[in-house]
This record gives structure tokens, C-alpha cells and sequence, in this order.
């Protein structure tokens, strides 16, 4: 990818008016190339066309920058992998930050879905079905499995129901308990209003929820919990964390924000299901991604 580099002549001359000279093409053509962020200004990024200049900064333009949706896909999928593929099911790693499936109004939004289709369309599938049967918050990392058709769909919903499809979770939580395991079966209601999940009150609508945990290692005034779901509720496990005193660390929504993690310290580690066709026990589990890690590591040193 060719870059032009040279130093501005002029004191505030806007951006868009600068790479058009320079470059020698259109207004229309150098705003296109500012708001892909093909140009940076002494180094940093700038995407905004009418940004004031000043004499003698250092410019650099790339005539070629692939376009924001493209830059943007590449970095929320950025560590998304196939682990195991036919033609019944597909089993991803999942990074955070992206969505499992689109929001009610974001129907052009990245997603995890999308993205699959995408990979699938690229390898010669034509249109290729993709039945989501299960789901991890936008900045939960881990593996999940999607089915290829609607038989194996309907045959990993029963193994849902049945207590037949197991998955482990790791949370890292902000208190210590006393106590080092325990259930929590306390059914969920979701505000419409607020999309916000809580314990259900007498006479909410809700749906049973039932999540297993486990002290794996305590730091001071922070644990690594071990999650086992029942239930698939969305936040379920956020939800019933934070009620127990054991509120994610990095979760702005149900936990408490932490200088050790941007997100919601969750991680799907591991799942185990029967393959819907040969009723093979199929296991998979990934390591938590990077700053899981070292957000793991900053808390053993703060002991």
C-alpha cells in the first residue's frame, strides 16, 4: 500500500483542502480517503476533513485505505477462529467486542453471524443456512457452536434442555466469599424499557435461571470464579454474580469498573455436546484471551 509523506506549508488550511492539493485529485476523492482514515497528522489518525492544520506538521496519505466498515470488521474480529467445521455444526472461538448476532435496530451491524456467513460465502457456499442456538454477551470471549441445519439445531436445543450440553465459565470477580461453591437458582426478569436483566420480583414475568459456581483462586479482595450454567438466560451469569457479592470486575452494566480490564471479565472456556448426527462427545475449550490473562496476573502480584 503506497503512502505520501510531506510537511504542510500552510497555518490552518483544512485537512480536506491540503490532501487535495497534494495529492492532485477531487474534493469528493480526498474526503473519501480522510474518513477511511488513510491520512494521519504527525502520526495520529485524523478523520475529520475539515481539521484546522498547522505549518509544518508531518502528513501522510494513503490513496488506497480500505474503507471504515472494513477496517472496523477487521479489528472486532480480530482473533475469531474456526475450530471445527462440517456439515452439521460449526464451533468458533468468539473475541469480545463482538456481537454474537444483531441488535433489534442495528440489522447492518458486524456480527459473529455475518461474519461466518462471510468466511462460508468465500470458500464457494452459496447462501449457507446458520442457526444460532446459543449466544455470548458482546464482550464475552470464548467458544460457542452454531448449527448447519435445522435438524441439528432442534437436536442441540434438547441437549440445552436435557442438562446434556455443558459449558464452563471463568469470571473474575471483585469480593471473597466465604464459602467456596454454591448454586444460585433465582429467575430472571428483563425491563423491556432498559433491556436490563435482574432477580425477578413476586409477579414479574421471568424465566428460571440456575448457575453453578466455584472458587478456583482468591486474590486479597478478588476472586477467579468457575461458572456452570443450567439455564442459558441472557447476562444470567453477570446477573447472578453480582447478586451473590460477586460482581464482575470491568462490567459497567451489573459489576464494577477496574483499572485491570475494559470489559466484562467473562470468558466461555469450555463446551461439551453430542455431534447431532454420529452422537459423538465432541469437547473444545480455548485459553482466555490476552487481557483476561494479564488482568489474572495483575491481581496475583497485587497480593
Amino acid at each position: 500500500m503506497s503512502k505520501t509523506e510531506w510537511n504542510t506549508a500552510v497555518d490552518q488550511r483544512a485537512l480536506q483542502a491540503e490532501v487535495r492539493e497534494q495529492l492532485q485529485i477531487s474534493h469528493r476523492r480526498a474526503k473519501e480517503i480522510i474518513l477511511r482514515g488513510g491520512v494521519t497528522v504527525d502520526g495520529h489518525p485524523v478523520t475529520d476533513p475539515g481539521f484546522r492544520l498547522k505549518a509544518d506538521q508531518i502528513l501522510t496519505a494513503q490513496e488506497d485505505a480500505p474503507r471504515r466498515r472494513t477496517v472496523h470488521r477487521q479489528k472486532v474480529t480480530e482473533g475469531l477462529e474456526i475450530l471445527h467445521q462440517d456439515r452439521q455444526l460449526i464451533v468458533v472461538r468468539k473475541p469480545a467486542g463482538l456481537l454474537t448476532v444483531a441488535t433489534e435496530d442495528g440489522e447492518n451491524e458486524i456480527t459473529l453471524q455475518t461474519e461466518i456467513y462471510r468466511r462460508l460465502r468465500k470458500d464457494g457456499g452459496k447462501n449457507p443456512p446458520l442457526f444460532i442456538v446459543q449466544r455470548l454477551d458482546l464482550e464475552t470471549s470464548g467458544v460457542l457452536v452454531i448449527a448447519r441445519t435445522a435438524e441439528a439445531r432442534d437436536h442441540i436445543k434438547r441437549q440445552l434442555l436435557n442438562n446434556k450440553f455443558r459449558r464452563r465459565y471463568l469470571a473474575i470477580c471483585q469480593g471473597n466469599p466465604p464459602t467456596n461453591s454454591g448454586t444460585c437458582d433465582l429467575p430472571l426478569h428483563t425491563d423491556k424499557r432498559h433491556r436490563k436483566v435482574r432477580i425477578a420480583r413476586p409477579h414479574d414475568p421471568c424465566k428460571s435461571a440456575i448457575t453453578h459456581w466455584k472458587i478456583v483462586e482468591r486474590w486479597k479482595d478478588h476472586c477467579l470464579v468457575e461458572a456452570h450454567l443450567e439455564t442459558g438466560r441472557r447476562n444470567q451469569i453477570r446477573v447472578h454474580l453480582a447478586h451473590l457479592g460477586l460482581p464482575l470486575i470491568g462490567d459497567d452494566k451489573y459489576g464494577v469498573r477496574s483499572p485491570w480490564i475494559q470489559r466484562a471479565a467473562l470468558h466461555a472456556e469450555s463446551l461439551s455436546l453430542q455431534h447431532p448426527q454420529s452422537g459423538e462427545e465432541l469437547s473444545y475449550q480455548v485459553s482466555p484471551p490476552v487481557d483476561f490473562d494479564e488482568c489474572s496476573k495483575a491481581l496475583k502480584k497485587s497480593i
